[in-house]
């Protein structure tokens, strides 16, 4: 099975260095031309047979571009939106910059920056959660898809790193910096589960962008952190 990760395109929220969570946030004109390179890029690529989307816009839009670039008719791609995609839930700090942060909530901003332990931000999702978000719904492509499927999944920053975890199986969350319409690839074989050939079980692209040019700038990643 080939798995495609891609993290949607740059959003207004992102230009504005903003913790936008699962707020919506629309694709800044950078954004919209990155997601039309993208879909250029795709357009000589084999599609794939099922896609699966966070349900924000700024995902959505980023699929919807790259799909409309392709230059002749496709069938319909079974295609399903599911919250388990969704970004990380910033509780207090969602749509605030960290300077808004700071002003409305400067006792637990300086919490934070005080110590390495993670602490919950106040009406914010749980590394627990994001966790077992995430499990599941990779076991859920492994039990319902077979060896010869290729899928796309078109999510967010901060839920990524999740699913790149749940994908590898380490219990580790790893800080990566992932960028606008970054892309990870995966290609595994559903019927050798416990197998050590790395020629079963491949890694295609981690955080790769070949589809842009030196002429399209990139927003700070704030968004994949909920501080």
């Amino acid at each position: 099975m080939n798995l495609l990760l891609i993290r949607h395109a740059e959003s207004l929220g992102n230009t504005q260095q903003r913790m936008m969570g699962q707020l919506e946030d629309p694709l800044s004109p950078i954004g919209l031309l990155q997601a039309q390179l993208l879909g250029q890029f795709f357009s000589v690529r084999e599609l794939p047979t099922h896609v699966y989307c966070s349900p924000l816009q700024r995902a959505v839009v980023t699929l919807e571009t790259i799909l409309a670039c392709r230059s002749k008719p496709m069938n319909p791609l079974p295609m399903q939106m599911t919250d388990l995609l969704s970004e990380i839930h910033n509780g207090v700090f969602q749509g605030l910059t960290w300077q808004e942060a700071e002003q409305q909530h400067p006792q637990l901003c300086q919490q934070l920056m005080g110590t390495q332990e993670w602490i919950p931000i106040p009406g914010g999702e749980t590394l627990v959660s994001c966790c077992d978000r995430t499990q599941h719904f990779i076991q859920t492509l492994y039990q319902t898809h077979k060896n010869t499927d290729r899928i796309w999944i078109v999510t967010h920053g901060g839920i990524l790193q999740y699913l790149i975890a749940a994908i590898l199986k380490t219990p580790q969350i790893w800080g990566i910096q992932i960028d606008n319409t970054a892309l990870f690839e995966f290609e595994l074989d559903l019927n050798h589960h416990s197998t050590h050939n790395p020629q079963l079980y491949r890694i295609l692209r981690f955080n790769d962008r070949p589809h842009l040019t030196q002429g399209v700038s990139r927003a700070p990643e704030y968004e994949t952190d909920p501080y």
